[in-house]
């Protein structure tokens, strides 16, 4: 173990807290360390313990109150994320939250506190902020290329059945709280530092076991710009359309997390068209003409796990002092803000169940 290596647990080893933050940490040795673990499942504590060497706690209590461990990773169901963020806060711990960091902003600004008053780091896992298309798109449409932005839309779309967890609403599920929390972060980056006007439209469908919604349709306004960001998350959509569409005076982008094409005119070397006020269309067509597009794509060639070891990265940065905190809880609360007021309209929905 390096000595500039930081002492990790893990609160949870589901999908999350193994496959993504046990098993990155495990690539990340010199470092991060992940000395305990916490689950409720017997067979996951051994074999946390015969792969990473750690110790097992059965009970998260002892997890939080190891002397032990510098930071303490909250992988467990969404629910429970405001109770044990809290107590490892208060057993003078680091965290990294999953998302959700909370189902409410009551509850963000409880752990916020928390975290100043402990003199604490306390960030989340926001994971999508590292993803190499979102930081292709931000840098696209902020290079003045695209023109003014008028649109972004951002889509999660499928056709799928679920019953696990998630679709109930009492463990904080629901496509709000989920894909919503990641995909609503993204497209608060890129909206800009203006709190946006909410609309929302959210169901919950037939193919829902559960009662939380499997459908959303979100739209922020306004700001600066005036720009719109369409975002859609459904396990309703039988022909899924692609991630990224964006829409420009100048131009326009589309594609996916692995493909992204982009195009552009230097509307100043266009020819001027005055206005024709006559009402007798020559040769009976609408205006028509052919535009000097350029174009480029981006192909990702980057694994997708490599998103997961820059979120460790950065942090390790600045544990170490040595870089800024990236993902703030401030700028999490904001994301939760919106989730809240779409979480809001969802007693309007019109599917039964809701």
């Amino acid at each position: 173990m390096s000595a500039n290596a930081v002492r990790v647990a893990i609160a949870g080893l589901g999908r999350s807290g193994w496959d993504i933050h046990a098993k990155t940490l495990e690539k990340l040795k010199s470092r991060f360390r992940v000395v305990a673990v916490t689950d409720t499942q017997d067979e996951r504590r051994r074999e946390a313990v015969q792969r990473l060497g750690c110790r097992a706690h059965a009970d998260p209590s002892a997890l939080f109150a190891d002397a032990e461990v510098d930071v303490v990773v909250i992988a467990t169901p969404s629910h429970v994320h405001v109770t044990q963020v809290l107590e490892a806060l208060r057993q003078g711990k680091h965290v990294v939250c999953e998302k959700p960091l909370a189902l409410s902003v009551s509850d963000a600004d409880r752990m916020i506190d928390a975290a100043r008053e402990a003199g604490r780091v306390l960030t989340v896992f926001h994971n999508m902020r590292y993803w190499p298309d979102f930081a292709k798109v931000r840098e696209v449409t902020e290079s003045g290329k695209l023109g003014r932005i008028v649109q972004i839309r951002l889509a999660m779309h499928r056709f799928a059945r679920r019953w696990d967890w998630q679709t109930l609403r009492e463990f904080g599920g629901g496509a709000l709280f989920n894909a919503g929390a990641h995909l609503v972060d993204l497209a608060l980056q890129l909206f800009g530092p203006d709190d946006p006007d909410v609309v929302a439209d959210v169901q919950r469908t037939a193919l829902s076991s559960g009662d939380a919604e499997d459908h959303a349709k979100i739209l922020l306004r306004g700001g600066a710009d005036g720009r719109t960001i369409d975002v859609e998350i459904t396990n309703t959509c039988a022909y899924p359309q692609e991630t990224w569409h964006v829409m420009g005076t100048a131009g326009g982008l589309r594609g996916t997390s692995q493909q992204l094409q982009w195009k552009w005119l230097d509307i100043a070397r266009l020819p001027h068209r005055p206005v024709d006020r006559s009402t007798a269309a020559a040769e009976r067509r609408f205006n028509r003409e052919a535009l000097p597009w350029q174009e480029q794509t981006w192909t990702n060639d980057a694994p997708e796990e490599r998103a997961y070891e820059l979120f460790y990265e950065d942090l390790h940065r600045h544990l170490r002092g040595a870089g800024p905190l990236v993902i703030t809880p401030q700028s999490v609360r904001r994301t939760l803000s919106v989730l809240e007021k779409c979480r809001d309209s969802r007693g309007k929905s019109r599917s039964p169940g809701a």
